[in-house]
């Protein structure tokens, strides 16, 4: 398969997984059980390491080009949406009543350094950040590892990463601070694209199987009700890891089909993930959560239109003005 040209099927499971953590915040406003929606993040970050590796493959990319263009990619939407939601707490602080807009918190935020917001939760002002903060050190991480030649990244990624995953464990206060195996989730991507790299992807029907044995663990693990706690990066990450090595392999044997509306939604699916929490609150707060079969399938049309509408009328325009201003 032609390095330059996109996969379909990780922009269809961007968009997958963006609407699955859209479905698990839904579902949380009417006391619905819906835990495993939250593994959406586990994919994105399988999807990260995947898409990191692919575009830098067989390049000799500069550090801190590499870094420039993470930062213009994924910075600027996430400081609009979160200084909109500060000036929103600073307005109306009783619509925000869980927003804490203090100085050094929201520059914390903004900065996507991990710690510890005013209610002693590792969460950042925007509560689906947290998760930037793993991929702002995967980025620099995998940035550093760009002055080694080709044939030496994947070595020295898989042990940086490594150490990463495991020091939480030799510094227990650590594990929260970002030092824990979610770092494996992108890993597993990285050696996922190295395999697609090298065309040592199995057959399409082994694809299937891996797709389909993915998704059966997820189901699985909902029914089943475990809670992943501390092991969440194993228990969450493996299925994740199986359903983008599924998808991968059927689309390099040539059986992935191209659904141009799941397309779009994978283009929006961080636009997606940076506003359904507050589309999904506001409607919340509008007319009630308390009817979930009104209330759910409402939220994600809500939610879903939010995104596309700040992908269309803000990050796209945004980015192309950036990326023309800086190049």
């Amino acid at each position: 398969m032609d390095a330059d040209r996109p996969w379909v099927s990780i922009q269809h499971l961007r968009a997958m997984a963006a609407l699955s953590v859209a479905l698990f915040h839904a579902c949380q406003w009417s006391q619905i059980d819906f835990s495993i929606g939250a593994a959406g993040v586990d994919l994105f970050f399988v999807i990260s390491g995947f898409v990191m590796w692919t575009v830098t493959a067989g390049r000799d990319a500069a550090p801190l080009a590499f870094l420039r263009r993470r930062v213009i990619r994924v910075a600027p939407l996430y400081w609009v949406v979160t200084l909109g939601l500060v000036a929103g707490a600073v307005a109306f602080p009783q619509r925000f009543p869980e927003v804490d807009a203090r100085p050094d918190h929201v520059l914390l935020s903004l900065a996507f350094i991990q710690h510890m917001n005013p209610d002693g939760q590792p969460f950042p002002v925007l509560a689906p950040g947290w998760t930037l903060n793993y991929e702002a050190v995967f980025y620099l991480v995998f940035a550093s590892t760009l002055i080694l030649p080709v044939r030496r990244r994947i070595a020295a990624l898989t042990m940086a990463l490594a150490v990463l995953s495991l020091a939480g464990f030799a510094w227990p206060p650590g594990y929260v601070m970002l030092l824990n195996p979610m770092f494996l989730q992108f890993l597993a991507g990285v050696w996922l694209a190295r395999l697609a790299q090298e065309g040592l992807l199995p057959e399409r029907a082994i694809g299937w199987l891996l797709l389909g044995l993915g998704l059966a663990l997820f189901l699985l693990l909902w029914l089943s009700a475990i809670d992943p706690d501390l092991w969440r990066p194993m228990i969450w990450g493996a299925p994740a890891a199986l359903v983008v090595a599924g998808a991968v392999t059927i689309e390099a044997d040539g059986g992935w089909p191209d659904w141009p509306w799941l397309g779009l939604l994978g283009d929006a699916s961080y636009s997606l993930y940076l506003t359904h929490t507050l589309t999904i609150g506001a409607l919340a707060m509008t007319i009630g959560a308390w009817n979930p079969p009104v209330f759910v399938p409402l939220a994600m049309i809500v939610g879903t239109a939010g995104g596309l509408a700040t992908y269309l009328w803000l990050e796209r325009p945004m980015l192309a003005w950036l990326r023309q201003r800086l190049a």
